[in-house]
């Protein structure tokens, strides 16, 4: 008796899947179709208008860092590399990974600004080997890379953590030495 009220446990839990391409059995349904707030749903009731919902005013998402320099001489002032003279092995390799990404499709990957869209461009990037920018202290090329300058965009959504910009700064250091 006890190996059959196993046995058919057993098979009232296997009978409790939908099998590999079905969906399970939804013994409580709420659970499963519940009502959501998408933020880019579409209102009835709003018509025609911009549905995208903005998050509660002073809300900040997890993680984000507000940047305190809006413009250029107060961050070549105030910014200060913190990896100033370190040209270790990892800290080039960081810094090389995200250049090769980010900014060699335009600079170049000898930072002569002959990236592969320079030619198609109407103002070509400048070449970072030159003395304009050697003599650019770290927190200025940080500060372009940050909130972008000319015609170049803000590289913050696409380099999000901050150490990783300072390993550009330096990376991009490596490379004005070794011209």
């Amino acid at each position: 008796m006890k190996r059959l009220s196993s046995i058919a446990a057993l098979f009232l839990l296997v009978g409790c899947n939908g099998g590999k391409n079905q969906t399970n059995i939804e013994l409580v349904t709420n659970m499963m179709d519940q009502q959501s707030v998408k933020s880019q749903d579409w209102v009835p009731e709003d018509g025609d208008k911009l549905q995208m919902r903005q998050p509660p005013e002073g809300t900040v998402p997890r993680g984000f860092y507000v940047y305190p320099y809006p413009n250029d001489p107060e961050a070549s002032a105030n910014l200060k590399n913190p990896h100033a003279g370190d040209f270790s092995p990892e800290l080039l390799a960081q810094g090389q990974k995200m250049y090769d990404i980010y900014c060699a499709v335009c600079h170049g990957h000898g930072a002569k600004g002959d990236g592969t869209v320079a030619e198609k461009m109407p103002l070509r990037p400048p070449s970072l080997l030159t003395d304009k920018v050697r003599n650019f202290s770290d927190g200025r090329i940080f500060h372009i890379v940050t909130r972008g300058q000319g015609v170049m965009g803000s590289y913050s959504s696409q380099i999000v953590h901050p150490d990783d910009r300072w390993a550009v700064v330096n990376y991009i250091r490596s490379l004005q030495k070794g011209n």
